[in-house]
């Protein structure tokens, strides 16, 4: 990661300098006269650069007033005229703008290249040393712990996404999450076994295909120690490799499917961040962890299973495996923790011919909970879109054999998912469902990381 130092007294020695000014900001005297001549205006996402001798120069508009997420996007965009310099002196205007736009240079500075074996040294950025000009030095350096704290957590989501399969198993996965206890997080892992022996049924059909077993993971962070109950209960779908089983998906429709495990990623590199910022609440996480494979053993269009909360399911797609983990992690969490307020996070659907790349889906039975991650996502630039809970696609769940069916291949496949999850939700408990299918990617064909942002924004506010 990029070394940053905040400092109210730079060095102006340094040989890249960034100005970033609004309409309103005086041009920097000693330049004055070159940016003139570029015709900058100081406009929004307006960027230009020149040299003065061996001193290389950046200047960056914010338009007539900047939002905070502005400055992040500032960030990402002035990364690439920066990259190839080992260091570079930042000013900007005011303190939180400056550490908006230091998290949007860190997020874009991401790559994930260990298994490039050919890439030669200039390929790399060279960039190393972010020194940024703030007013109040004690106060920004405190301020800043939580931006490290978050964007270790999203990196650390990305890379999860990014590795391949083969290196990501759900038992590699689940020893990574356990190694996350030397931040004092509490990890307990399920193995198949104990899937069997505590009636976790419906994980258990999901991984009957695959030589890799699959495993549930518990992780708790007790920031208030003073209070038994959890504040929030999360739950991610990992599923490291989705092949769809019997129901067998194409080989285009295989190409991302290394990161169907993108919610799980989200849900532990959220407990991550929540434990780096020693947050004050009591939060669980539940990753369920399995690969979708097709062999002798694997569960079969027609199968019943029975789910942990007792519920028999109908499988008519083995395909739709993602809303059958989730479902028996949520029960489990609800059976045994006590939570009343869930949010799980998942890739069941396919959401980008409604949202685009733009909002993730949201479905919740709360309207207070709703509102809530609604403003989380507005306010951490993860935003969301509320999507119908409605009784009628229910009903197209119903099954002639067993208590629910799993697909209803007339409906679309985000809302009846949803549908089906809500089925496993108690009664009097607050719960969201966010389908971020949709959002799991960035332009690059890398992982996001999409989620990590919108829940620690939610998880510090509530």
């Amino acid at each position: 990661m990029l070394e940053v130092i905040l400092t109210a007294k730079p060095n102006e020695d340094v040989k890249t300098k960034v100005f970033v000014l609004s309409k309103k900001d005086k041009l920097p005297i000693a330049y004055k006269t070159q940016i003139k001549n570029l015709d900058f205006k100081a406009e929004k996402k307006q960027t230009v650069d020149f040299w003065v001798g061996d001193e290389h120069i950046v200047v960056c508009g914010v338009g007539d007033e900047a939002k905070l997420l502005d400055w992040q996007e500032i960030g990402r965009n002035l990364y690439g005229k920066i990259e190839k310099e080992e260091k570079a002196l930042i000013a900007a205007t005011g303190d939180a703008a400056a550490l908006e736009l230091v998290f949007g240079v860190l997020q874009a500075s991401y790559s994930f290249d260990k298994y490039k074996t050919n890439k030669k040294a200039e390929d790399f950025p060279a960039l190393e040393q972010l020194i940024v000009k703030v007013k109040n030095e004690k106060k920004a350096t405190e301020a800043y712990k939580n931006y490290v704290a978050l964007y270790t957590g999203v990196r650390y989501a990305r890379d999860l996404c990014n590795e391949p399969a083969n290196c990501l198993t759900p038992d590699i996965f689940a020893r990574d999450i356990k190694r996350l206890e030397y931040l004092g997080l509490d990890v307990e892992i399920l193995d198949k076994d104990n899937l069997h022996l505590k009636g976790l049924g419906l994980i258990e059909a999901v991984g009957k295909g695959a030589a890799n077993e699959p495993k549930l993971v518990i992780v708790s962070w007790r920031g208030n120690r003073k209070v038994k109950e959890y504040d929030l209960g999360l739950v991610g779908k990992g599923v490291c490799f989705d092949a769809g089983g019997l129901s067998l998906k194409t080989t285009q429709g295989m190409l991302e499917m290394k990161q169907d495990m993108s919610g799980a990623a989200a849900v532990v590199a959220a407990m991550k961040t929540t434990a780096l910022q020693r947050t004050k609440k009591n939060l669980l996480a539940i990753v369920a962890l399995v690969e979708n494979m097709p062999d002798g053993n694997a569960m079969k269009v027609g199968d019943v299973y029975t789910s942990y909360a007792g519920k028999t399911v109908e499988v008519n797609n083995t395909d739709a495996e993602g809303r059958l983990i989730v479902a028996d992690a949520l029960s489990y969490m609800q059976k045994n923790y006590k939570v009343k307020r869930i949010i799980d996070v998942t890739t069941l659907g396919s959401l980008n011919g409604v949202l685009g790349k733009v909002y993730g889906g949201m479905f919740a039975n709360d309207d207070k909970l709703a509102d809530e991650l609604l403003k989380a996502g507005e306010e951490s630039g993860e935003k969301l879109w509320r999507m119908p809970l409605d009784k009628q696609y229910r009903k197209a769940l119903d099954s002639t054999v067993a208590d629910i069916k799993n697909v209803a291949p007339e409906a679309k496949a985000s809302i009846t998912s949803a549908a089906f999850l809500a089925e496993f939700v108690e009664k009097g408990t607050k719960w969201a469902h966010i389908d971020m299918s949709n959002m799991r990617m960035d332009s690059k064909g890398l992982a996001a990381g999409f989620g990590v942002k919108l829940l620690n924004e939610y998880i510090r506010k509530m």
